[in-house]
């Protein structure tokens, strides 16, 4: 093949990646949005913490599955976008720097399960990346609020025993149970729909 019909024609399939990539992307942010509320209007999964958090959240599962098959950039960027139109549809922000903490830091870090790239093969590496990105989540929370909401920590509790232990562990802790649950279930076919559209391949070294 002519060298330069060779270069053009490798252009035209990266170009045809990065679309095929950034559609998925988007249809996963969207997904995350359609699984929040889901969660917000069936009884028994609609519970709330009072300054923000959902006790049975599996928006994140979709934002996990983004770095997973399209890599890291477009993990953190789909998180940081989907944590932006969260604030501006039904978010309170309580303090500019909760901005970053509780929506751009939280939920950008939820792309780094791209790290684990075997994670759509091995359930191993998929445990991992999602109990590996849920703890960072956590942590940007759990920092965030005994820095920035140390004023609603009850008298004579520490505020960072507050924000780590009895605030946003428990809803943490229960979105990250469910999250795992619903993503080993669904993983072997979103595999399958992953190597049918390219997004993997059929075998992982």
């Amino acid at each position: 093949m002519d060298p330069w019909r060779l270069f053009f024609f490798k252009g035209g399939i990266m170009q045809h990646k990065d679309i095929q990539k950034l559609t998925f992307t988007s249809v996963l942010v969207a997904t995350a949005f359609v699984f929040s509320l889901v969660t917000k209007f069936v009884p028994g999964l609609n519970l709330q913490m009072p300054q923000g958090g959902t006790v049975f959240g599996i928006a994140m599962l979709p934002l996990i599955l983004i770095g997973m098959l399209m890599g890291v950039r477009h993990g953190i960027i789909g998180g940081m976008l989907y944590g932006l139109v969260s604030l501006l549809l039904d978010g309170v922000l309580y303090h500019w720097a909760s901005l970053f903490s509780d929506y751009l830091i939280a939920f950008g870090l939820i792309g780094l399960s791209g790290l684990f790239k075997n994670g759509m093969h091995d359930v191993k590496s998929f445990v991992y990346a999602v109990l590996f990105v849920m703890m960072l989540r956590y942590l940007s929370h759990a920092i965030g609020g005994a820095i920035i909401f140390a004023e609603f920590a009850p008298e004579g509790v520490n505020p960072w025993f507050y924000s780590f232990v009895l605030y946003n562990l428990p809803y943490m802790a229960s979105t990250t149970a469910l999250t795992l649950a619903v993503g080993l279930v669904i993983r072997p076919r979103i595999r399958r729909i992953a190597i049918d559209f390219q997004l993997l391949e059929e075998t992982y070294v």
